[in-house]
């Protein structure tokens, strides 16, 4: 009877005109139809509880004729189920945010339901509005989050999931959801990180480089896209220099050249503190480059070594050559005496470089006999062929003095 959770109560009397006791058991029950669904079903005495009614009679029932009604229901009404989400997954950062195939990408951050029946495949993968983040919005930097069910979103996903698997024999409320799962975005390892500044110049004097540090750029391999490393505010100080060659400096360096610049431990610490989505390769050999500037301006010699034409600059650092400098003369100029035009430059270790080229006014030569440089009845010529100067000529005047005019006749001043 348990089984059905069913009471019979009647009252069968003998022949005699006993009243009898009847008792039934789970065998003695039948239901009409499969009771495994949500509904209400009819309960009717078997085939073996008919007999067992039949023999209280006596004579196994015969001096009566027979009828069994079925007036027993039998329901099965909703189970409840419970929702919890666990789980965790993690991605390396990438500058974006958090997706939901993301979440759902190693199928372990799912919501479990518990019903009579369910089993560990009775679960729900996470969709869009489905979740909260601790964090308020999908993260995009490195650290361990958490996410909880959004209730008033997924409740009806849950609804039309438990329905799929289990028809309508279970409902859930938003009371029965709980549960967390954490995402975890782990910091990109990167690697040769590279330390280097804006182009800085200094006459060379033997002494330390001023370094301006506050223009270093700290750039490294494997950095995404619009998170570029942050400068914690290193200074001078916090570097070991080393030449090219590994050699240790006893301060920064002095000449233009290509140096290793060793972070000091305290300073790894602090980048790697305001880099927190990398994972910084502290065995890096940090590179700092101190490019030496060559100057090149043209003098004119025929007025007091006037700069004419542009200024030309160049940068590198000390031992490299530029092949090719291309150099033009400015218009209406060509070399000076015992002067050539260097079609290459190689840089010194001074910080600043400086390449002169003297020039004088070019000239030509007319002769009168031939006609492709005597001059033509053409006005212009002279000036199309920059052979004019315009010369400028100031004429002061000064009037006689009062003793001059006195010494002038009346006569010759009318």
């Amino acid at each position: 009877m348990n089984k059905y959770n069913v009471t019979y109560d009647a009252t069968v009397y003998s022949a005699d005109g006993e009243a009898q006791t009847l008792k039934l058991t789970a065998d003695d029950l039948q239901i009409v139809g499969n009771a495994t669904n949500v509904g209400t079903y009819q309960v009717k005495l078997s085939q073996a509880g008919q007999e067992k009614l039949k023999q209280l009679t006596g004579n196994n029932g015969a001096n009566y004729k027979w009828t069994f009604k079925t007036t027993a229901n039998y329901i099965v009404t909703a189970a409840t189920a419970d929702a919890k989400l666990n789980g965790s997954n993690q991605k390396t950062f990438d500058g974006t945010a958090v997706t939901t195939a993301q979440v759902n990408s190693n199928g372990q951050i799912l919501v479990h339901f518990t019903f009579p029946g369910s089993t560990t495949e009775s679960t729900y993968a996470l969709q869009d509005s489905d979740y909260i983040w601790n964090a308020g919005s999908a993260p995009v930097n490195a650290g361990t989050y958490t996410i909880t069910l959004n209730k008033q979103s997924i409740l009806a996903h849950l609804q039309d999931a438990l329905k799929k698997q289990v028809n309508a024999n279970v409902t859930i409320s938003a009371d029965d959801l709980g549960g967390q799962a954490s995402f975890t975005i782990t910091p990109k390892a990167i690697t040769d990180i590279t330390i280097s500044g804006s182009d800085q110049s200094k006459t060379y004097n033997g002494k330390s480089a001023d370094l301006d540090v506050n223009g270093l750029k700290i750039t490294a391999n494997g950095t995404v896209t619009n998170t570029p490393l942050v400068n914690p505010g290193i200074t001078a100080s916090d570097f070991t220099w080393y030449d090219a060659a590994g050699k240790k400096l006893d301060g920064v360096p002095t000449d233009a050249g290509t140096y290793q610049a060793h972070l000091n431990a305290n300073t790894l610490v602090a980048l790697q503190k305001a880099n927190p989505n990398y994972k910084l390769n502290i065995s890096s050999k940090a590179k700092f480059t101190l490019d030496a500037t060559l100057t090149i301006e043209f003098e004119d010699t025929q007025e007091g070594n006037k700069q004419v034409g542009q200024t030309i600059t160049k940068s590198g650092v000390a031992g490299s050559t530029v092949d090719n400098l291309d150099l033009k003369l400015p218009e209406n100029y060509e070399l000076a005496p015992d002067q050539e035009l260097p079609t290459s430059y190689t840089f010194g270790k001074a910080l600043s470089q400086n390449l002169y080229i003297k020039l004088v006014h070019k000239t030509a030569i007319v002769d009168p006999t031939d006609s492709a440089t005597n001059p033509t009845k053409d006005e212009s010529w002279f000036k199309k062929n920059d052979l004019v100067k315009d010369v400028t000529r100031t004429i002061n005047y000064e009037g006689l003095s009062e003793e001059q005019l006195a010494q002038i006749s009346e006569d010759q001043k009318k």
